[in-house]
């Protein structure tokens, strides 16, 4: 299985779920952008320096069919493709959020092409759900990996919004915005 693969590698962190139903497999969590150093003479790895966060990802036939995260900053989406692309499928659908963007973005980037919406806070899995024009009541009963299913499914129709640019364009519309943290009230 593709996750497998990934865990073995050391790509996968704070994660939530790993999972298989048939031909889906289905992974929330972080992935790691930028592996840690070693940090001990047994080849163990400090954490990594960069992740894509919460990320909801479906591969079906170990190809990602949807691949959905937040980015802290916009530059990172590299990091993204050399990791990932070698395993996305030709149909895939990208959708990240970005902190430092303020407006959404289609950018078209190694013949991909990835729908780009600004946020600093929030959950990504609910941002999802209402892009797709979901409810909870959509998902009663199914498995974790079924319900990325459902969602993917219902992304068939998506037209992301905003202005189809190239990555070095969206570059230059990055603004001075952090992630939202939460502490204590």
């Amino acid at each position: 299985m593709l996750f497998d693969a990934y865990e073995q590698k050391g790509l996968l962190f704070n994660m939530n779920f790993k999972e298989s139903e048939g031909s889906f497999a289905g992974y929330r969590g972080d992935l790691v952008l930028e592996l840690g150093e070693v940090g001990d003479l047994h080849g163990h790895r400090k954490p990594p320096t960069a992740t894509i966060k919460n990320t909801i990802v479906l591969a079906e036939n170990d190809k990602i069919k949807l691949y959905v995260g937040s980015l802290d900053e916009l530059a990172l989406l590299p990091k993204v493709l050399d990791y990932y692309q070698a395993d996305f499928a030709p149909d895939v659908r990208i959708i990240l959020f970005v902190v430092n963007i303020n407006k959404p973005l289609v950018i078209e980037v190694g013949g991909l092409s990835i729908a780009a919406i600004g946020m600093q806070e929030g959950l990504i899995w609910n941002e999802l759900i209402d892009i797709a024009a979901l409810d909870k009541g959509d998902f009663k009963g199914q498995s974790a990996t079924k319900k990325i299913v459902t969602v993917y499914k219902a992304l068939s129709d998506y037209k992301p919004k905003g202005d189809k640019v190239s990555f070095d364009e969206a570059l230059t519309r990055t603004v001075e915005l952090k992630r939202a943290g939460r502490g204590p009230v």
